[in-house]
């Protein structure tokens, strides 16, 4: 459709500009003038520069799922799989927050719309790393894989937000991204490891 190749287009120069200006600096008028629309013009595509951003990263982020979930099949292990799968994820994370310049502030004003359109790359995620817990122990009941995958990715969304949002009061400081892979990776082998030493009892009440 029209529509549609006219956002792709206004994604293609938000792009451009974000990586030129910084997220903060980047304006409406900015990326109108490299389209050549006005920016109340851009206002019939997105509602505003966070909707842009957010569609600027999900397009990255389609591409990179793929990219990613291709390369794991040269893992050995599915422990392995998910490990560097989340490894990098967080790498990915991280360059985007570097590329664009996107400061604690601005990020925890995208989030909340960020995590209502990243939904369909999500249950991909969540897909992917259910056949590698499944993997493990073939015994493993579908719903409880997928939750099991689910409480991977929340808990270390949740340790990489704490972290870059929340506990990093100096905007100016790069966060502690070792830190961050080295609680994820933790995390994952204690899940893990008890998922291989209870699989045969998981029993939990699912939602």
């Amino acid at each position: 459709m029209k529509s549609d190749k006219k956002r792709l287009q206004i994604i293609g120069a938000a792009k451009l500009c974000f990586a030129q200006f910084g997220y903060d600096k980047t304006t409406l008028d900015d990326i109108g003038k490299r389209m050549g629309l006005n920016k109340s013009s851009l206002y019939y595509y997105f509602k505003n520069k966070e909707e842009i951003f957010t569609a600027v990263v999900l397009e990255e982020a389609d591409s990179i799922v793929d990219g990613l979930q291709t390369e794991m099949e040269s893992k050995i292990s599915p422990e392995e799989k998910i490990q560097f799968y989340m490894k990098k994820r967080l790498g990915y994370y991280k360059k985007v927050l570097s590329l664009h310049q996107l400061s604690a502030e601005s990020l925890r004003q995208i989030q909340p719309g960020f995590h209502q359109l990243y939904n369909d790359i999500l249950l991909r995620e969540i897909a992917f790393i259910k056949k590698q817990i499944t993997a493990i122990d073939d015994n493993i009941p579908e719903l409880q894989a997928k939750k099991i995958a689910e409480l991977i990715i929340i808990s270390a969304d949740g340790i990489k937000h704490d972290e870059i949002i929340y506990n990093n009061p100096d905007v100016f400081k790069e966060p502690d991204y070792q830190k961050i892979e080295s609680n994820i990776e933790f995390l994952i082998s204690l899940v893990l490891n008890g998922v291989r030493s209870n699989a045969n009892t998981l029993s939990f009440t699912l939602n």
